[in-house]
């Protein structure tokens, strides 16, 4: 028997994803097999499979998936076509729009990322065996490099994220700036998650306002462990916790403490 993490990408090619480094911390825990989503031919009842994003699976596949020992690790919504609800009124999904719904139920646990991911599920009449994180995931040494930013000297700015990514709203919080005679700064894709993080924690603050209501939100979270203020929205999962006040030390060791104590629910599931 195998346990194999399915999924679209890994850090090595999204590096600044967030769900591709929840899944590595995982995959490292427990020695985890991989397997890309999109090169996935069939499943094998004789493996036990850790089902994260696949969105560049064959949709002719979940059958399969539904015969087999599962858990699911959520990023999105997989109960609807786009995988974002929020374009619906209320969240609400209407029912001729709803699918996988069994993928749910018939997993042996389903591990959400925050109070508020798990509560759109439930909204939407979602059956399965929640297991809230409340935050994303985080290796030990990952966090010790967010604290040694925490005590660089900042240089006066406000951080815009810069991406190409339109739920990310690069413009907004441009607009904010220039509306409100606020110095900023493009924080950009760099070439490694070190340069990234680097040149965020120069800033003093990141102006943030996502369009989608994202599950949690690294980017944030991340932010704050260095030190750096957050003028954003509370319209994703991260900012509706109640930690979310914490920052610097104070939040490092909290991620520190929740991410020891969620790895220890996997191993219910993982053999």
């Amino acid at each position: 028997m195998k346990n194999i993490m399915v999924s679209d990408f890994t850090i090595k090619e999204v590096p600044h994803g967030g769900s591709e480094w929840v899944n590595q911390v995982v995959i490292d825990k427990y020695g985890l097999d991989f397997e890309y989503s999109n090169r996935v031919t069939s499943f094998n009842t004789e493996n036990f499979y850790i089902i994260s994003n696949i969105s560049l699976m064959d949709p002719k596949l979940i059958p399969q998936i539904l015969k087999c020992n599962y858990i699911i690790l959520e990023h999105d919504y997989k109960i609807c076509p786009s995988r974002h609800p929020w374009r619906y009124p209320n969240n609400l999904i209407p029912k001729e729009h709803r699918i996988n719904y069994e993928l749910y139920e018939k997993a042996q646990a389903v591990f959400v990322q925050t109070t508020d991911h798990m509560n759109v599920y439930l909204k939407n009449d979602v059956k399965a065996n929640f297991i809230n994180l409340r935050s994303s995931l985080w290796a030990d040494e990952d966090l010790e490099k967010l604290r040694s930013f925490n005590t660089k000297q900042k240089n006066g700015k406000y951080a815009i994220y810069n991406t190409n990514n339109w739920i990310k709203n690069t413009q907004g919080s441009v607009k904010y700036c220039q509306e409100n005679n606020l110095p900023f700064e493009f924080v950009p894709n760099c070439p490694t998650r070190e340069e990234f993080l680097d040149r965020l924690s120069n800033c003093n603050h990141l102006v943030f306002f996502p369009i989608a209501r994202e599950t949690f939100c690294r980017l944030v979270i991340e932010a704050k462990c260095m030190g750096v203020d957050v003028i954003t929205t509370r319209n994703y999962g991260a900012s509706l916790e109640d930690y979310f006040n914490l920052i610097g030390d104070e939040l490092i060791t909290y991620l520190k403490f929740n991410t020891k104590n969620n790895l220890k629910k996997f191993e219910k599931y993982i053999k």
